[in-house]
């Protein structure tokens, strides 16, 4: 038996499953690419309370530029408004100095004693990424419930977040995609008698499960508007989704230029995902001319924000020696990284360079490792691997039951070069060997690890 990944993995152009949070962004200027500024400098204080009370951030902010001092005195009289402001502001370290726990704390009486909708979302977003509190998906859902339900457009998105991800509930696309569609159509205020936009994030969200067919048939022309949209609020992820829109020519003619300028306007909004893919399109050199100092860059700056996408891309380049001098302990560096971070393509490559001992002392234990990792998030190359491992005794005994049942999950998710070591096993396995191998085959569940992509900025999801 021999090892068959002969660098099978290359860089990745794009993450499969991964989550970007970001702050929600809700003003509304006609062009894509203009700034918020004007729409919300035309607004009263009224106006401001009004969509503040509505979840939108740019209108909590700019009622937080209240003095610190008169905020917390109106604390202290038991206005639960201002418990509110003040727990955002320990929330995002918006003029204090960031504690989760006085946020949660004040959202908590807000919540509870005020009934106030945006408590209610912010405390199930400290729920949901366990800052402040302990981490506890079911308590995030009826938070957000209880504010979806008096119409909190951001609630709904957490809500259809989620179901999508399948956190708290069971995973739902249907039910995903039902919450993204109430809290990203357009709403009538009814203080102004104005029309304000829909929440942009859903409306990128919405896109995405149109575009993917997920939760209804695949509507990439509906999926187009939803994205134009909320690109029209400047979310930057929606800038993304359509920039990888015209880069891969999804129900438009192929356009390398906007596409870039999409990704730059992402980027300049702080998106990593944007970053990751300018970073591909140089290093490939396809579409626009090769540029590996670009790539490189984009690559790092990205990595050293904990994408861990370019945290491997960036350590393959390394590997290899493209674009800058070969350095396999810096390469391992990178992989490494990224592998911790629950990249499965990084597992995979770190498993390999331990076998092979490749920029790392080598070690069959800690490839492995490396490989099981991966191998449980469904990556049929680590399958693959591990199957050899057993079946050569390189992890100590040779352990048949296990080299079997790895190769038929390699076979059954589809890797190709599976054939030889099968016809191999089947000549030594036992029956009851066989059998057991077939019992722990059909128990395998893949559990792929989904990345929850930062801002370059450290600002917060709602």
């Amino acid at each position: 038996m021999k090892n068959v990944m002969g660098g099978y993995f290359k860089t990745v152009g794009l993450a499969i499953g991964a989550i970007a949070l970001v702050a929600c962004e809700t003003f509304d200027p006609t062009d894509p690419f203009a700034s918020p500024g004007e729409f919300y400098d035309s607004k009263s204080r009224k106006e401001l309370l009004a969509m503040a009370r509505k979840g939108d951030y740019e209108a909590i902010r700019r009622l937080s530029d209240t003095p610190l001092q008169n905020l917390e005195a109106r604390v202290e009289s038991g206005e639960y408004m201002a418990m509110m402001q003040l727990g955002w502001r320990y929330d995002t370290g918006f003029g204090v100095k960031t504690d989760p726990t006085e946020a949660a704390r004040l959202y908590r009486v807000a919540a509870e004693h005020g009934d106030i909708s945006m408590a209610q979302n912010n405390l199930g977003c400290l729920y949901r990424d366990g800052r402040g509190v302990i981490k506890d998906y079911r308590t995030a859902v009826q938070l957000f419930q209880m504010a979806a339900a008096k119409g909190n457009e951001h609630a709904q998105n957490n809500l259809g977040w989620m179901h999508e991800l399948g956190y708290g509930l069971k995973r739902d696309y249907i039910k995903s995609r039902y919450y993204y569609e109430r809290a990203a159509r357009d709403r009538k205020d009814f203080s102004t008698g104005k029309s304000l936009p829909g929440q942009s994030m859903a409306q990128n969200n919405l896109a995405r499960l149109m575009r993917d067919g997920l939760g209804g048939k695949s509507q990439p022309q509906e999926a187009i508007r939803w994205f134009r949209k909320s690109a029209a609020q400047g979310n930057s992820h929606a800038h993304h989704n359509l920039g990888l829109i015209h880069e891969k020519g999804i129900g438009v003619k192929r356009n390398i230029q906007l596409a870039l300028k999409h990704y730059e306007f992402a980027v300049q909004k702080g998106n990593l995902l944007s970053l990751h893919a300018m970073a591909w399109l140089y290093e490939q050199g396809r579409l626009v001319p090769r540029n590996y100092s670009l790539a490189l860059q984009y690559y790092a700056r990205a990595a050293e924000n904990g994408y861990s996408m370019s945290m491997y891309n960036l350590g393959i380049l390394f590997r290899e020696g493209r674009g800058v001098k070969r350095d396999l302990i810096t390469a391992a560096d990178w992989i490494q990284r990224a592998a911790i971070a629950g990249n499965g393509y990084a597992q995979t490559t770190l498993g390999e360079m331990y076998e092979m001992g490749e920029g790392v002392s080598q070690d069959f234990p800690k490839a492995a490792e490396w490989y099981e990792r991966a191998a449980q998030q469904g990556l049929t190359v680590a399958q693959l691997q591990l199957s050899i491992l057993h079946g050569t005794g390189r992890l100590g005994e040779r352990d048949l039951v296990q080299s079997y049942k790895w190769v038929l999950l390699a076979a059954h998710l589809g890797h190709l070069k599976t054939a030889e070591l099968r016809s191999l096993l089947e000549k030594e396995i036992t029956k009851a060997q066989r059998t057991e191998a077939l019992r722990l085959a059909r128990e395998y569940r893949p559990v792929p690890v989904i990345e929850e992509v930062p801002p370059l900025e450290n600002r917060r999801m709602e």
